[in-house]
């Protein structure tokens, strides 16, 4: 009887063991297929493309798309193209010690510079960052843009303070706790500054600048599917005295 409990005993184990892996696998295999986006003008549709969990393009309905690009399981390119498939401009991501450290931004042929992001992990765990701008011609690099620094919280962006030669903004961020659209997708969680990159969905964006007394606020309006994740978001931008409410709907 002993004999028969133990195999029974192993058998529940081996069996819970494999239907932990495979709602681990069903979970893990969940990927946006399109976003429907509704502005105030008008609807339009990005497809999503995958190979594996890697995202490898983004299809909109105006005809211009984008692709990634990946060494190992990082992002390491993303190339943004105008309907007839010439460059708009692509974005390189260089990582140190397996954190995002710098992104490089080149615009199309006609522009005189590239763009550089350099980012800098404090032991405090906020990430602080510069732009700067690099001559093409010279390869001459100069400060240019934003210096400012971003808060994290269990993964999430909650704060980022900015500055733009002496315009000085906070923006902060309230998350809910469910899944985001792009949990799933292979390397993102690396990128900063990226609403996709965050543990959570954001709930209510608060923005405040120098010099004025009254801040401004956007509200996120979530519905989610059984397993927790968004397929519609309304959102409620407070503009002056009027609100503009745009929706995102998500296909998995």
């Amino acid at each position: 009887m002993k004999k028969i409990l133990c195999l029974v005993s192993a058998a529940f184990l081996v069996l819970s063991s494999c239907s932990s892996d495979s709602d681990s696998a069903k979970e893990s295999s969940i990927l946006v297929k399109k976003v429907i986006y509704t502005y105030q003008d008008g609807t339009t549709t990005s497809d999503v493309s995958y190979n594996g969990n890697k995202i490898t393009k983004i299809t909109d309905s105006d005809g211009e798309f984008t692709t990634y690009t990946y060494t190992g399981d990082v992002v390491t390119k993303r190339e943004s193209f105008y309907e007839d498939g010439s460059l708009n401009y692509s974005t390189q991501f260089i990582y140190t010690s397996g954190k995002l450290s710098e992104i490089l931004k080149k615009e199309g042929s006609d522009s005189k510079f590239n763009y550089k992001t350099k980012y800098t992990h404090n032991a405090d765990g906020t990430i602080a960052y510069e732009d700067f701008r690099v001559n093409i011609a010279t390869g001459v690099e100069e400060e240019y843009g934003f210096i400012g620094k971003y808060t994290y919280a269990n993964g999430n962006l909650v704060k980022e303070e900015k500055s733009f030669y002496g315009s000085d903004s906070v923006i902060t961020h309230e998350y809910d706790t469910k899944n985001t659209p792009f949990k799933n997708v292979t390397g993102f969680s690396l990128l900063i500054g990226e609403e996709s990159s965050s543990s959570n969905n954001v709930v209510k964006s608060t923005f405040n600048s120098k010099g004025s007394s009254t801040p401004s606020s956007e509200a996120y309006i979530f519905e989610y599917d059984s397993k927790n994740y968004p397929t519609k978001i309304t959102t409620n931008t407070q503009a002056g005295t009027s609100v503009i409410v745009e929706t995102t709907e998500f296909v998995y």
